[in-house]
Formats: structure tokens, sequence, C-alpha cells
């Protein structure tokens, strides 16, 4: 098994993209406790915090692989809630909900993507 921490080591050695990528996506999902009082905010980082606990598993058990993506499978149905909240939240909320929904999106169509390569190249 590999040590979770060097995760860190190997998202640094990636094309400087990615780990700006990784940055923001973290930032954006923790964004969420300045919205504490909005029960969908909790939920966002519970489901942010357990996805990153999921990702640390599987690395230290398979490494820095595409396949990783899969630790995001909790954001679908998040992106659902997140996305049926938009319309009816308001002000700095609102923004939030539409900047989490966007990075969250845009992670999941990448992460459809590696793991595709992943399982395709396993064949």
């Amino acid at each position: 098994m590999t040590n979770p921490v060097v995760f860190f080591v190997e998202l640094a050695r990636q094309p400087l993209w990615i780990p700006v990528w990784v940055a923001l996506l973290m930032m954006v999902n923790l964004a969420s406790v300045l919205f504490w009082e909005q029960h969908l905010s909790r939920i966002i980082l519970v489901i942010f915090l357990v996805s990153a606990v999921i990702m640390m598993l599987m690395f230290s058990m398979v490494g820095y692989q595409r396949v990783l993506g899969l630790a995001h499978i909790l954001w679908v149905p998040l992106l659902y809630f997140v996305l049926r909240e938009i319309p009816v939240a308001e002000g700095g909320y609102k923004t939030y909900l539409i900047l989490l929904a966007a990075c969250n999106g845009m992670s999941l169509v990448f992460d459809v993507r590696d793991v595709w390569l992943h399982f395709r190249a396993n064949d």
C-alpha cells in the first residue's frame, strides 16, 4: 500500500493545470462552510470529505491512476441536488451553488473520461 500523503507528491508532478484545478476544486467545495446555515452546504462539505477519504484509500491501493475519478461518484447525486437548489437560492449562496455546480460538473466530465480510459486500457 502507498502512503496517501504521497498523493500530493504525485499530484505536483502532473502538468501545472492539474494541481491548480484540484486546488480550485478543494477551495470551492470547502467554501461550503461560508453558508453553514444552509442544510445543503453541510451536505456538500460531508460529501467532499467522504470523497477525499475514498480517493486517499483508492490511491493507497492502486497509486496515482485514472481510476481515482471513481472517488467522485457521490458528486453525481450531489450535483442533482445542487442544480435543484439553484432556482430557489438567493444572493451569494446562489452564486456559490452555480460555481460549485460548474466546477464539480466539469470535474465529473474529466472523471468519466479518465475512468473510461483506465478501464479501456485494462481490457
